[in-house]
């Protein structure tokens, strides 16, 4: 290879290094999810597992293909050159987690969305969504193909570049609506607006994290393409998509007590021990298709004032909280 040890397995080992670091807080984030929520509905629990399951096994992945080039070849400097096929299944399942944590917050998206929109804002994300699974695979099959580490610039421009575009633009649109969302549900109410600002820099972060990361292992890719910075970026980036997942679900508890503590005579809806929806009678327990209006109006009680402007929100924080950002 034209780079040095430094520059190849030197870089790949410190993307080992980090990755274990960010896998150690998956395992605290798993463990406090289940903790702390035991009365989720089944299959989000299984959804955390199963993303747990895949970051576990990127772990092992990676660090196979670590110890392929460092500790099982480390007299053969032939085999440093060409890619091993633990490397390439770990960029698949990378590929996986990202598939199903932007496909959840879609779904989310999809709840909040007023009946007349939501299938125009979904089929969009998905679209990206679908471009990122299909550009992502494609990389795969021409590091397959190619195999030497020399020839990965040749894949630059029609399959690395289009892979992280699409990543990071189906990331920009969900964090786009989730922030629409949810500053369309702002009150007068100074310390409800505070949670809902929340929110929205939840959302903000995870889409600005991710996206960086994506960008960033494109350029180092497109500059460099014979060194293996990349990768080290790459083992990293499906473990910040399962803990943007994880710290999402558990980050309800938090929003929970702040939303408790601003709530006012008028709005006294908690939603501190609310369960998933059966999504089969729609958004929690309302009928298909309400709107928000309509069930809010729904909250109000014989003899009181309507409180409309509070269950809106406290509907859209609902949903968000079993499930966004």
């Amino acid at each position: 290879m034209a780079d040095g040890i430094d520059n190849t397995y030197g870089a790949a080992l410190i993307g080992v290094i980090v990755s274990a670091m960010l896998y150690g807080i998956t395992n605290l984030q798993t463990y406090f999810y289940y903790m702390t929520y035991p009365k989720d509905q089944g299959w989000i629990k299984t959804l955390v597992s199963v993303i747990w399951i895949l970051d576990t096994v990127h772990m092992a992945l990676v660090s196979m293909t670590i110890y392929h080039y460092l500790v099982t070849n480390y007299s053969n400097p032939s085999a440093l050159a060409v890619g091993h096929w633990s490397l390439y299944v770990s960029i698949v399942v990378n590929i996986a987690i990202a598939s199903i944590v932007q496909l959840f917050f879609t779904m989310r998206i999809f709840q909040l969305c007023s009946q007349n929109v939501r299938w125009w804002v979904a089929l969009t994300i998905l679209l990206l969504i679908a471009g990122h699974i299909g550009f992502g695979l494609e990389t795969v099959a021409f590091l397959f193909i190619k195999q030497e580490f020399s020839r990965l610039a040749e894949i630059t421009l029609i399959a690395a570049m289009p892979f992280a575009l699409f990543a990071v633009l189906s990331d920009i649109a969900i964090a786009t609506a989730l922030c629409i969302l949810l500053h369309s549900s702002r009150t007068s109410f100074s310390r409800t607006n505070a949670v809902l600002s929340t929110l929205m820099m939840y959302a903000i972060n995870r889409c600005l994290l991710t996206s960086v990361v994506a960008i960033l292992e494109v350029v180092v890719f497109a500059a460099a393409p014979t060194s293996l910075w990349f990768l080290a970026v790459d083992f990293c980036i499906g473990t910040l998509w399962a803990n943007s997942l994880l710290a999402a679900l558990n980050s309800r508890k938090f929003l929970n007590d702040t939303a408790d503590r601003s709530q006012t005579a008028n709005t006294t809806t908690r939603i501190s021990n609310l369960e998933f929806s059966d999504q089969s009678t729609g958004a929690f327990g309302s009928e298909p298709g309400q709107s928000f209006q309509q069930r809010s109006n729904q909250t109000q009680e014989p003899g009181k004032a309507p409180v409309t402007e509070f269950a809106s929100v406290s509907h859209r924080r609902e949903v968000y909280d079993h499930g966004g950002t």
